[in-house]
């Protein structure tokens, strides 16, 4: 067979990188999320018609509301899955522990920096998580622990009336929405270009859904991991 039909084999030829599990948790996650961003919009531009075109589409005003908090439960239940996979699953506590930040994050973050300036003239060697998805990882990590904790004050306002005082409910308020406008804004700004629209990736990246990239891309965006699987014989 000629040369270049084995290595066109070659980048056809696809690796399971992200396991079952964590392809259920991704989403549950973006399920949960998804909803409650356009219900919680549709809430706070309420009095526009962009909010009240949300609140027609989600069946009413109170059809709005028990969306949000059938939504906010499945992010709930999302969470402890992710935290019992970790504490509890060899698999899930690896796969934690290489979402650790470390200083060689920082380290290819600046290297990038200085390659996408031009002042670099190679990408940095990176591992199976890059400092974009630790960074991603946490940031969402930080924004659903606020988001649940405010959540809650607000869901059960009347019982924390009587241990709270009213700033504490206006605070809660301002943190969810802004909490919640930060989130999209990571989203649709970040983590969508990033994933999915980024050049060699749009219009979509499969393998949220079947877990799979392809040797070539798995050789170009994390060499680390590449030559460490290439030593193992897994591929």
């Amino acid at each position: 067979m000629p040369s270049e039909q084995l290595l066109e084999l070659s980048e056809e030829r696809t690796i399971e990188r992200i396991n079952l599990q964590l392809r259920v948790q991704h989403f549950a996650l973006m399920v949960s999320v998804t909803l409650l961003i356009l219900t919680g919009l549709a809430l706070l531009y309420r009095d526009s018609a962009f909010g009240r075109f949300l609140i027609a589409l989600e069946g009413g005003f109170e059809a709005r509301g028990t969306i949000h908090r059938i939504a906010a439960g499945l992010l709930i239940a999302t969470a402890f899955y992710h935290l019992f996979y970790i504490l509890f699953s060899r698999a899930g506590h690896e796969e934690f522990m290489q979402m650790l930040l470390r200083a060689q994050d920082f380290k290819d973050y600046g290297a990038a920096l200085l390659y996408d300036l031009g002042l670099r003239a190679q990408r940095p060697q990176l591992d199976r998580y890059s400092y974009r998805e630790k960074f991603q990882y946490w940031a969402f990590a930080l924004f659903v622990v606020i988001m649940i904790i405010s959540g809650f004050i607000l869901w059960f306002h009347d019982w924390f009336f009587g241990l709270l005082p009213k700033w504490a409910f206006d605070v809660a308020l301002a943190v969810h929405s802004g909490t919640g406008t930060l989130i999209l804004i990571v989203l649709t700004l970040w983590h969508l270009y990033l994933v999915h629209l980024a050049p060699g990736r749009f219009p979509i990246d499969w393998s949220f859904w079947d877990g799979k990239i392809s040797e070539k891309q798995l050789q170009q965006e994390h060499p680390l991991e590449y030559k460490r699987l290439k030593e193992k014989g897994v591929l």
